[in-house]
């Protein structure tokens, strides 16, 4: 990364550099009407193709950190717009040559474009084939939404009052926003337990850089690890594989490789990482549900004791 700078220079640099743009990837936890309004009026004469993905959550919504009626516009302005629940990064990327990255939402108080902004720290990033695929992951992996998704996101808003806001759910529906199921490389630790990782601090928001953020709090940081895709699908794995032989270390890194929805699919060593990785994190935090040893001083190998949910 390069220098630190003002959510006023990133808007002045966007400004410059969205007139002439082709392809806009932008990823923001919130997006508010104002950021919208402005963008569209400098990427109105180019038509660069676009995709923006917020956090999208009804809590955001109804706190008003995220507007349903700038969603709502940018679908019908023809931009490619995803939901990603577990969202936290805030990323603008223009063509393949410009990416910057930091704390400011597109929102009016995040680029500075309303009275009283918000002081955020931004930076640029090196362009490198690991930011771009980065970036490529987290569009991958994000639900497109539909006039109709937003529709049925408005109704579920319009039915709460004052009265029951503390009830407001912290994710949408099954049936309006399809939980996202493919699994990712991103989805599993990226490093040993008790360890951060680079990318968690680019996207605080993966599931093993959120466990890792609550390690100090051993019971929160248990919950979200049996949460965890990761974790969901190898006790999947083991319960369609009960009454067999308990699976070899290798045997499941072959059923990774096969499931993994990565381009391309990364090589069989690196899986054996985060599967290495992922197994101190079950010894740690589900041991009274898998039971991970080592026969005859071979490969790991994993049983399962029990089926909780």
């Amino acid at each position: 990364m390069g220098e630190l700078f003002s959510n006023q220079e990133l808007t002045k640099q966007l400004e410059q550099s969205l007139p002439s743009s082709h392809v806009v990837n932008i990823i923001s936890a919130f997006i508010t009407k104002p950021a919208v309004s402005w963008f569209s009026d400098l990427t109105s004469d180019n038509c660069p193709a676009i995709t923006l993905v917020g956090r999208l959550s009804p809590k955001d919504f109804i706190d008003g950190a995220s507007n349903i009626d700038a969603i709502r516009q940018c679908i019908l302005l023809g931009y490619t717009v995803k939901c990603l629940p577990n969202l936290h990064a805030k990323i603008y990327q223009i063509d393949d040559d410009l990416i910057f990255t930091g704390s400011a939402n597109m929102t009016g108080k995040g680029l500075a474009l309303v009275n009283e902004g918000n002081l955020e720290a931004c930076t640029k990033v090196s362009p490198s084939e690991s930011s771009k695929e980065f970036i490529k992951r987290v569009v991958n992996i994000s639900v497109v939404l539909t006039i109709e998704m937003i529709n049925k996101m408005q109704k579920i808003i319009a039915d709460f009052s004052n009265s029951n806001l503390i009830n407001i759910p912290k994710s949408w529906p099954e049936d309006v926003v399809p939980r996202i199921k493919d699994l990712f490389v991103s989805d599993f630790p990226l490093s040993k337990q008790g360890n951060n990782h680079e990318v968690y601090v680019v996207n605080p928001s993966l599931e093993f850089a959120i466990i890792e953020e609550n390690k100090s709090n051993f019971v929160v940081a248990q919950s979200q690890f049996k949460n965890s895709k990761a974790y969901c699908w190898l006790k999947k794995v083991l319960i369609e594989h009960k009454g067999d032989r308990d699976p070899s270390f290798g045997q499941i890194s072959s059923l990774l490789h096969d499931e993994l929805c990565d381009d391309p699919v990364p090589y069989r060593r690196d899986i054996k990482d985060i599967q290495a990785n992922l197994y101190e994190y079950v010894a740690l935090y589900a041991s009274e549900e898998i039971e991970v040893y080592v026969p005859g001083r071979r490969s790991q190998v994993l049983k399962l004791l029990c089926n909780k949910n």
